[in-house]
């Protein structure tokens, strides 16, 4: 498959859609279901966290096409107090069995970076569950060339893709959100109480981009999160979060879906 139109030949009534968090959306092959929803009969597209307020997600197709969500997103919170997304709470470590146990898990579409010299794409900035899934189900991704190519267990070699189709969309870019008085006293407190060496999980928002720079001065921190913000670059790029002391994944940064600007996404290409 070399065009977006063609995925529709390989999603049969009824079926199950994998789709990445937030950034990994893969636009042009939901812009074509959107633009096709007549011809699909009770497709649920399942995800989390999905940054754009989408016309399936608000219900506009009916039972052709329909969204399940397993974290509210800002492009998916209005619909659901509308009533027209299925919410299926859970936490994040335990997303991608629910949807073994509870789906079909027909195919997977994402958006992936470019082939590297040995033929792998890279699921980029959202690896999360959707990369538990490789080898499992088809995957019919969206090369672009803005997406970057992340190491880990998040690849694809050509050979196992499905289908693909291109495109040059830039990705939504999330600038960090800006703490104020209160959140920098949170952040100071909650630093004085975290020794040098600890592992870190960490969470989006003011608070936890205060807490971030106010680790600034400690040491051998190490990351093993489920987002990756410029926050923690910024501390390895200082030497504050090495991974030295990590007892799983030494001097590696382990995370699962990252939210930023052009800035993170750039530094993260094959880093």
């Amino acid at each position: 498959m070399n065009a977006a139109a063609d995925v529709l030949g390989h999603i049969p009534p009824g079926a199950d859609v994998i789709v990445p968090i937030g950034l990994g959306e893969p636009v042009t092959l939901l812009d074509t279901l959107e633009a096709n929803a007549d011809r699909l009969d009770g497709v649920r597209i399942h995800r989390m966290d999905p940054y754009r307020e989408r016309a399936y997600i608000r219900g506009e197709f009916g039972d052709h096409l329909r969204h399940v969500d397993y974290f509210l997103g800002p492009g998916s919170r209005r619909a659901y107090w509308a009533g027209q997304v299925e919410l299926v709470p859970t936490h994040f470590s335990e997303a991608a069995l629910l949807m073994r146990r509870s789906t079909r898990c027909t195919i997977a579409l994402a958006m992936v970076s470019p082939p590297d010299r040995n033929g792998y794409v890279s699921l980029g900035t959202s690896a999360d569950y959707t990369a538990s899934f490789i080898g499992e189900i088809p995957f019919f991704v969206e090369i672009n060339p803005n997406m970057p190519h992340t190491l880990g267990e998040n690849r694809l070699h050509v050979s196992q893709l499905a289908g693909w189709c291109s495109s040059d969309l830039p990705l939504l870019e999330v600038p960090p959100a800006t703490p104020d008085e209160r959140d920098l006293v949170i952040a100071r407190h909650i630093a004085g109480r975290i020794p040098d060496g600890a592992c870190l999980q960490v969470g989006v928002g003011r608070i936890p981009n205060a807490l971030l720079s106010a680790l600034e001065d400690h040491h051998d921190l190490g990351v093993h999160t489920e987002a990756l913000s410029e926050g923690i670059m910024d501390l390895i790029e200082k030497g504050a979060v090495n991974g030295t002391r990590k007892r799983r994944h030494r001097n590696e940064h382990v995370a699962t879906f990252c939210v930023g600007t052009r800035r993170l996404f750039d530094w993260l290409d094959h880093n």
